[in-house]
């Protein structure tokens, strides 16, 4: 995915002075208007020492503000180039799905063949902490994956982004934060559930306040205001139906009142040909998309996670209602069975 965010010369001329200056530890990169730009240059603490010039880092980093940090590691030998994007992950939506759409264009127009590893960080200790570098390093001599390939080694740049949205839906779906070593990092440590708060439309609340048996309520999310709209309401749907409503080219949450029951079913669609940066919103606001339900009176029953709309067929949305008597303890958010499956 294309961010329309270029390298501007300043950045390119910093970068010629950066990649040929051993004495050079780290040069920070931001985004101001339509451009990647340098900030000062960070020094080795002491001739190539590496690791007690991490604490540097900090320096740059903010809680909530996403950067890029081109590092030098001289032990790496000819590869001794890394480029590591870190976003919080309590950064806002616009400035996370920015960052991420635009890592790629990075390292490709300063030169992909001048770094030898691209790291991934969401979590401050990742950055700065001496273990969570040397976890990476084992990791890539080949003792912690086997064959020696890490994940990331073996993607595109489309994979890598998408990887990234993978993890974000990750934590919006169990709220835990895991360990991913093979992106290069893990999601921030903690309480904290991964969760977007944006302003909802009145229309999409009052349409959630009236929804009624054998009606559905869909909403979207409007990406450049980040706000949740209405963008339908109908009555007397009955259960086959209901993938028809759903679209096929973007993200939806829909809530159907499943007819002659007390049952509402959330269902988070996402199809395949989304843009990443509206995956990663929806991914990240589908718990919100829950809370405001629940908050205009709504209590949601049934969770439903589909990647396109033939996914919903109405005997899954019957099965979900009435389950099997032996279907055992149902997931929080359940993946339809594939057509024909």
């Amino acid at each position: 995915m294309q961010s329309g965010i270029s390298v501007s010369q300043e950045l390119h001329d910093a970068f010629t002075a950066f990649a040929s200056d051993n004495s050079a530890f780290c040069l920070p990169v931001t985004i101001t208007g339509e451009s990647l730009t340098p900030l000062a240059t960070l020094r080795f603490s002491g001739a190539g020492a590496f690791y007690p010039s991490l604490s540097q880092l900090s320096s740059v980093l903010e809680p909530k503000t996403p950067i890029y940090l081109l590092i030098r590691r001289p032990e790496t030998g000819s590869s001794s180039l890394i480029a590591l994007t870190y976003i919080p992950s309590n950064a806002g939506v616009r400035a996370k799905t920015l960052f991420a759409a635009t890592r790629a264009t990075l390292v490709r127009e300063l030169g992909s063949e001048k770094f030898g590893e691209t790291v991934f960080a969401t979590d401050e200790d990742e950055v700065v902490g001496e273990k969570a570098w040397k976890d990476r390093e084992a990791e890539k001599n080949g003792s912690a994956t086997s064959g020696g390939y890490r994940r990331e080694d073996l993607m595109g740049e489309e994979e890598r982004e998408l990887e990234a949205v993978r993890r974000a839906e990750e934590v919006a779906r169990s709220g835990t934060p895991r360990r991913d070593i093979g992106i290069g990092g893990t999601f921030a440590r903690g309480p904290s559930r991964m969760r977007i708060e944006m302003q909802v439309d009145e229309d999409a609340k009052s349409a959630l306040q009236n929804l009624q048996q054998g009606g559905l309520v869909q909403l979207a999310i409007d990406v450049p205001t980040e706000t949740l709209k209405l963008s339908a309401a109908e009555s007397g749907i009955d259960a086959d139906s209901v993938q028809t409503l759903i679209p096929t080219s973007s993200p939806r949450y829909t809530f159907y009142h499943y007819p002659d029951s007390d049952a509402v079913i959330f269902i988070y669609t996402c199809p395949t040909g989304s843009s990443i940066k509206e995956r990663m919103l929806y991914a990240s606001s589908r718990m919100h998309g829950l809370q405001v339900a629940e908050e205009q009176g709504l209590k949601v029953l049934k969770k439903i996670e589909a990647g396109s709309p033939d996914e919903v067929s109405g005997e899954r949305l019957h099965e979900e209602v009435n389950p099997p008597q032996n279907d055992g303890l149902r997931r929080g958010f359940a993946k339809p069975r594939r057509p024909g499956r």
